[in-house]
């Protein structure tokens, strides 16, 4: 059975398990000698220092290293026993762990070195069996934590570097499924347009070298023929080219529509000199592509503004025509933008604008979190 992430000990509240359970050992320790032969009263905040300093481990971990270890070694001459010298092991390990070796190993030796002279100082400078067996069981647990720290953090740096690995190959595969996609699309449906638009150039050249008036449907056939195989090419050289930044492409993309009758102003902030990730980086375009393609095909305006802002979080896309904004039902262009953005974790938001019919998406950055909610689409009518 699964633990909802709400009820997962993680950041803060697993640091402050932690650091109740490392008090409670100190003050039981604390407690074992006052009973006994009495505890000085400064032994209580020093026992208490190290676990109420644990929490800003993840902020300072070296200031929380240096009082739990100085408070373990003020209080070493009142024998508090074992107990006490956990917090300054997990705060040695904690330490080791976040990359800070120098002052670790350092700090580690220090109190070793420590530790012998002052059980050599107690048996009156003779190194009896006592002496190297009380030196060793402490200096050994300090090197056990210094171990496991340092362990620690290089599992996790082998994982980290597996799972990047991982990603890699999984991005190769999918590199070469595109481009065996795209060989076979050539393969099969290029040479088919073409087929199909030659023939119908043919005839209509045939038509008009008879003075006939060609008819509607062969001319539409040809113009769907040329629609058609710019756009396989389009998709071609996407799948095949997975290098460069597709946004900087948005202008000549843009061009492309102007000649359909249609005023297309393009502010986009994204060059070949700004860093963005990939998906992201296609993810965009492609919607930019099909908002374009939408509003030349289902607008009843004339001009289109397509704005791209990226700020520290998320890339924001806004493709606006100036046409009706209400009265229709979400297509197979809506739904695959929709999905476009869901797949990377962001938002996509359709409907009235300022300047008309708005499509706006916000794809975040990875490790990032979506900006701008969904909102709920508008009246249906005709298909977009």
């Amino acid at each position: 059975m699964s633990i909802p992430p709400g009820n997962r000990l993680n950041g803060l509240r697993l640091d402050l398990v932690v650091a109740a359970v490392l008090l409670s050992d100190t003050l039981v320790s604390g407690a074992a000698v006052a009973v006994g032969d009495g505890l000085a009263w400064y032994g209580w905040p020093l026992l208490a220092a190290g676990p109420l300093v644990f929490p800003l481990w993840r902020r300072y971990p070296r200031a929380v290293l240096l009082v739990t270890v100085g408070a373990l070694v003020a209080v070493g001459h009142l024998h508090v026993g074992p107990l006490a010298a956990i917090p300054a092991l997990v705060a040695i390990a904690v330490s080791m762990y976040r990359g800070h070796r120098r002052l670790t190993v350092s700090l580690v030796l220090l109190v070793s070195v420590a530790t012998m002279l002052g059980n050599w100082t107690a048996a009156g400078f003779q190194f009896t069996g006592a002496v190297m067996e009380q030196s060793m069981l402490v200096i050994g647990w300090l090197h056990v934590a210094l171990i496991s720290g340092e362990s620690r953090r290089q599992r996790d740096a082998y994982m980290a570097e597996a799972e990047h690995t991982r990603e890699e190959a999984v991005k190769r595969k999918a590199a070469d499924e595109r481009v065996r996609i795209a060989r076979e699309l050539h393969d099969s449906l290029t040479h088919s347009i073409s087929v199909i638009r030659v023939q119908a150039g043919v005839a209509l050249h045939l038509a008009r070298k008879r003075g006939e008036e060609p008819a509607p449907a062969l001319v539409a056939v040809e113009e769907a023929a040329k629609d058609a195989t710019r756009e396989l090419r389009e998709t071609l050289t996407m799948l095949r080219d997975d290098e460069g930044h597709r946004l900087s492409r948005v202008t000549p993309l843009a061009d492309r529509y102007r000649g359909l009758g249609f005023a297309i102003d393009v502010d986009c902030e994204v060059d070949e000199t700004v860093v963005l990730d990939e998906e992201v980086d296609h993810a965009a375009y492609r919607i930019v592509q099909e908002a374009l393609t939408n509003a030349v095909r289902h607008s009843d305006g004339d001009r289109v503004r397509v704005r791209v802002r990226r700020n520290e979080d998320a890339l924001v896309v806004e493709v606006a025509d100036n046409g009706r904004a209400r009265g229709f039902t979400p297509g197979r262009g809506l739904t695959g933008m929709r999905e476009r953005a869901d797949a990377l974790g962001g938002t996509l938001d359709v409907g009235p604008g300022e300047f008309g019919f708005t499509v706006t998406a916000c794809l975040p950055m990875p490790s990032t979190e979506p900006l701008i909610p969904v909102q709920a689409g508008a009246e249906p009518g005709g298909l977009r």
